[in-house]
């Protein structure tokens, strides 16, 4: 069987993402609201993963190293404003309300970044 490469069917894999992601802020909200910030931290770091996978794999690549995402994250063409310093604050504090707000705004850039790459590749 051939392995898996959803970064090679983008456009099932990343409105996936954004599908999961949708699922984890309607459990955050309710968290953040009541200041539960410690029982939100695991949701954030599956968000933080999702949005990584997403930003990846628009660019056409797997993610190939967690650790040194600052490098990878860089090099992508196809990209969020200033996300190398906004995923290093919400990486420093996942638990955090305005980690959530950032990684909700990070996930509307790429969402629309998303659909304009996508009306694009069908114009050319």
């Amino acid at each position: 069987t051939q392995e898996e490469k959803p970064w090679q069917q983008k456009e099932q894999a990343i409105p996936a993402i954004f599908s999961l992601w949708e699922e984890e802020k309607k459990e955050l909200i309710p968290l953040f609201a009541a200041r539960q910030p410690k029982q939100a931290k695991d949701a954030m770091v599956r968000g933080l993963s999702y949005f990584l996978c997403a930003l990846c794999w628009l660019n056409g690549r797997a993610v190939n190293n967690v650790n040194g995402w600052e490098k990878e994250v860089e090099s992508l063409l196809l990209r969020p404003l200033n996300v190398v310093d906004r995923l290093s604050f919400i990486f420093a504090r996942p638990a955090l309300h305005h980690s959530f707000v950032q990684l909700d705004e990070l996930f509307i850039e790429l969402t629309k970044l998303f659909y304009k790459q996508l009306a694009k590749q069908k114009r050319d």
